[in-house]
């Protein structure tokens, strides 16, 4: 008997051990006192900061002195769109955007936000042109073996996530390849932005990524800082591993450690309270500023009986958990929009959408193909927008 308990102890040690091999050691991290004065591990100088924090002002977007703006709008209208998260609910939004394009419904968005889902699905609205035909192809694309890989779930205990994260930044690099980053920095020169959050995760504070003014940038590793912004956006803890960036305090190299955008807003558009109104009276628009939200998932958490265990009820509080979060934002959006004299519209999974996972993968293919075609039938049927929260 006591051989086992020591053959026990010694494997539970050797994977201790190895839990505290990480490379990314605290004493490499930014910290409290200097976590807001850190820069990007660069010596180029930028235009607009590739990076700003959600509770900073993007002053960029509209000098106040000139009164003049870098965004560009075609027709009489400043049209905003900003994509939530949702894991695979993310399909309803994919299948809203197919369906308004295959109807000519998609408007012209001079600004487009994603915060985890919705960072996956913006830069295929934005690139624009074939870049929106893969859209369905790269969401539904989405299932555990390519994204997940091999599973430990010890090492959720142990290290930082149940998977080494290496499939899914494989899928990243697949899905955004250079000819589109180098689509979405030509969109960015013609007067369009791109924004991109992310959990600063000591602080807990969201980060706000410009990613159309890194795609445009000179930067020789442009192209894998996309990729791994937008994977710390969709970086759910405990599933995928932290995305680390390599920063400067002053002579200092440091690190931050970012996740999942949804730790800290499940859906944004005006950073700092930002007055879009601004920028549309700076370039004489007749009609308001426009903004669409498409919430992946729902507005009310639906009636569902589940089992007195640990994981039954650690998933519904969560689950109910982000719901309440995501209200909470669109109140906030809703109440700014108005008071901003904003015009502000949404859709959102209904409690009409009745249909169940079938397995108990992250992503059942199935359940987001049921999803992806209730948001696209949404689309083309209509009715697929409202202006007040459910009850």
């Amino acid at each position: 008997m006591a051989r086992k308990i020591n053959i026990v102890s010694i494997v539970l040690l050797s994977i201790s051990v190895a839990a505290c091999s990480t490379t990314h050691t605290l004493d490499k991290r930014v910290t409290e006192e200097n976590y807001k004065d850190v820069t990007l591990d660069t010596s180029l100088q930028f235009e607009e900061p590739l990076r700003f924090w959600a509770s900073e002002k993007p002053e960029f977007l509209y000098n106040e002195n000139t009164q003049r703006t870098p965004i560009k709008v075609e027709g009489d209208t400043l049209n905003i769109l900003a994509l939530s998260g949702g894991s695979s609910n993310g399909a309803y939004g994919a299948g809203v955007l197919m369906g308004l394009s295959d109807t000519g419904q998609l408007k012209d968005y001079s600004v487009v936000t994603g915060i985890s889902a919705g960072a996956l699905i913006a830069p295929f609205v934005f690139a624009g042109g074939d870049e929106i035909a893969r859209l369905e192809e790269v969401i539904l694309g989405i299932n555990d073996k390519d994204v997940l890989g091999k599973k430990n779930f010890l090492n959720t205990v142990f290290k930082d996530a149940f998977t080494n994260g290496n499939n899914f930044i494989e899928f990243i690099a697949k899905a955004y390849p250079e000819e589109m980053i180098d689509k979405i920095a030509e969109q960015h020169r013609n007067g369009r932005r791109l924004f991109i959050g992310s959990t600063h995760f000591d602080s807990g504070e969201l980060m706000v990524w410009n990613l159309g003014a890194i795609a445009n940038s000179d930067l020789p590793n442009r192209v894998d800082l996309v990729h791994k912004v937008l994977a710390s956006s969709a970086s759910i803890p405990g599933v995928f591993p932290p995305q680390f960036f390599n920063v400067r305090d002053q002579e200092t190299v440091l690190e931050e450690m970012h996740v999942d955008g949804g730790l800290a807003a499940q859906v944004f558009y005006n950073p700092s309270n930002f007055d879009y109104k601004l920028v549309s009276e700076s370039l004489n628009l007749t009609n308001p500023p426009q903004l669409d939200v498409i919430r992946n998932g729902f507005l009310k958490s639906p009636y569902k009986q589940v089992n007195d265990k640990g994981v039954a009820l650690l998933t519904k509080s969560v689950s109910g958990l982000t719901v309440m979060q995501t209200r909470g934002d669109m109140y906030r959006m809703k109440y700014l929009s108005s008071d901003k004299g904003l015009e502000m519209q949404f859709t959102y999974l209904d409690q009409d959408f009745s249909e169940a996972k079938q397995s108990k993968d992250l992503f059942d293919l199935e359940y987001m193909k049921a999803i992806y075609q209730y948001g696209y039938d949404k689309a083309v049927t209509g009715g697929l927008w409202d202006t007040e929260l459910p009850l």
